[in-house]
């Protein structure tokens, strides 16, 4: 772990440097780097299991908006000596004249359908007008097996594009287009449209939205949403409701589909056909600080053709602020799943979150649910954690936690977590720049204390000390 650390040094000075010796003006890295790991001990298989992640993300910006973004993974099991290293995202980001285009590993997302890890290019084009164009292509990439077998071919490929209003206001809508093929077949081929639009001259203050994507391929609907927020008794009662439309399973209701012919490998699993769903929920402000919750939805499918499925999830709650700035805050929450093939669950939860004292993070949350099963099965599950934070620096934050649980699997299940958070923004000295802070040994940035535009600690004289290299001694 010490040597990763080391690494994700080397890599964020060097980038520093980097920057630095580019004479664009306004150049930027920023960072956050978060070590995650565990201990677990109980019952069964949760013996000698000691997984350490580390997470990253380390970007720049240049003048005019070009620069660079990576996010990547890193894991190692203590207790297997085994280790993998997952690279989410890397690309180039070029703005020139309103196209903006990116490449490498980035994440798309352009249209209803799915977010996607591809190797490939997105380009937008805004020019200032009322609309604003993007098209996108790339091969997905998936890090963990899609299917039962790692075996089974993932080989894909994505492309599409989409244009939506950039200047309608209260709303906004759009029109796109995404085609999927494995294995040299295609899969997919959506057409879909989004829009929202709020209604601020009405009473109630009413906002809709709505989307809908259609494989003009398979001639069906694939996924469709519409729902709407209104305050009933403004400002204090929202109520908001939905429905859901979902169905990937293109071969009808009587087969399941051949491995490398599934949209969705998960929901296909258990669905030969669609799923429908409606919620609704209301939210009420009792005081400043005390406010009401509550929520149900029900959802229903075919998991065997002519065998339908439904199941009804609901929960009301109420939300503490005793101090009215969210720094203290208690939640507690009642909930039950109902399902008349399945069982029922009644739980409760209680979570508090405590940032009162400088620099000190305190949290902790017990959730005890009871169960009955169709098949006359019935237990009690418990689980609970205690967390403690503290900022050692600004934008380096550690939190140590033990959580533990017991159910009808496993009697005993104990994990002691820990967590280090360092987050930094830099900047490279202004050219021409003349500040007393220079010729001290270090750089005082023009917005010296005040956060950077991605929400981490400025550094300058406010934020750091000269070091032993600056100072000579």
């Amino acid at each position: 772990m010490a040597r990763r650390g080391g690494r994700a040094g080397v890599a964020r000075w060097a980038a520093v440097v980097l920057l630095a010796a580019l004479p664009a003006r306004g150049a930027e890295v920023r960072s956050t780097l978060q070590t995650i790991g565990q201990v677990r001990e109980g019952d069964q298989s949760r013996q000698q299991e000691a997984p350490v992640d580390l997470y990253g993300n380390i970007g720049g910006t240049l003048h005019y908006g070009s620069g660079f973004d990576t996010y990547f993974r890193l894991e190692q099991d203590l207790s297997r000596n085994e280790s993998a290293t997952q690279l989410l995202q890397g690309s180039v980001r070029i703005p020139i004249r309103g196209v903006d285009a990116t490449a490498g590993r980035l994440f798309i997302s352009e249209v209803p359908g799915g977010t996607y890890i591809t190797d490939g290019a997105r380009v937008r084009l805004n020019t200032g007008g009322p609309l604003v164009l993007s098209a996108f292509g790339g091969e997905p990439q998936y890090f963990e097996p899609t299917y039962s077998s790692p075996s089974l071919s993932q080989n894909e490929r994505i492309f599409g594009g989409s244009v939506r209003t950039a200047n309608w206001k209260g709303g906004s809508l759009g029109l796109g287009y995404q085609q999927l093929y494995r294995r040299g077949e295609e899969l997919r081929q959506l057409v879909s449209a989004t829009g929202t639009r709020a209604f601020s001259s009405l009473p109630g203050l009413p906002n809709i939205y709505g989307m809908l994507a259609y494989d003009a391929d398979h001639q069906n609907i694939d996924n469709a949403r519409a729902g709407a927020n209104v305050f009933l008794s403004q400002p204090r009662l929202m109520l908001n409701v939905e429905s859901n439309y979902y169905k990937p399973q293109d071969f009808g209701t009587g087969a399941v589909a051949p491995l490398n012919r599934r949209e969705d490998s998960v929901f296909q699993t258990f669905s030969v056909s669609d799923l429908l769903q409606f919620r609704g929920g209301l939210r009420y402000m009792v005081t400043k600080t005390v406010s009401a919750f509550g929520d149900y939805s029900y959802q229903n499918y075919e998991a065997l053709s002519g065998d339908t499925q439904d199941g009804h999830v609901g929960g009301t709650g109420l939300l503490w602020l005793p101090g009215g700035d969210g720094l203290e805050l208690v939640r507690v929450e009642y909930y039950v799943t109902d399902a008349a093939k399945g069982g029922t669950v009644n739980g409760g939860k209680v979570y508090y979150e405590n940032r009162v004292y400088d620099r000190i993070l305190f949290r902790s949350h017990i959730d005890i649910a009871g169960y009955s099963l169709q098949s006359n099965q019935s237990d009690t599950a418990v689980n609970g954690l205690v967390g403690v934070g503290y900022q050692l620096r600004p934008g380096l934050v550690a939190e140590t936690n033990l959580m533990g649980g017991r159910n009808d699997r496993f009697d005993t299940d104990i994990r002691f977590g820990f967590f280090v958070t360092y987050s930094f923004g830099y900047r490279p000295p202004w050219p021409g720049a003349q500040h007393a802070g220079q010729r001290r040994g270090f750089t005082e940035m023009p917005d010296s204390g005040r956060p950077t535009p991605w929400g981490f600690p400025s550094f300058g004289p406010a934020a750091w000390k000269p070091t032993t290299m600056e100072t000579g001694s």
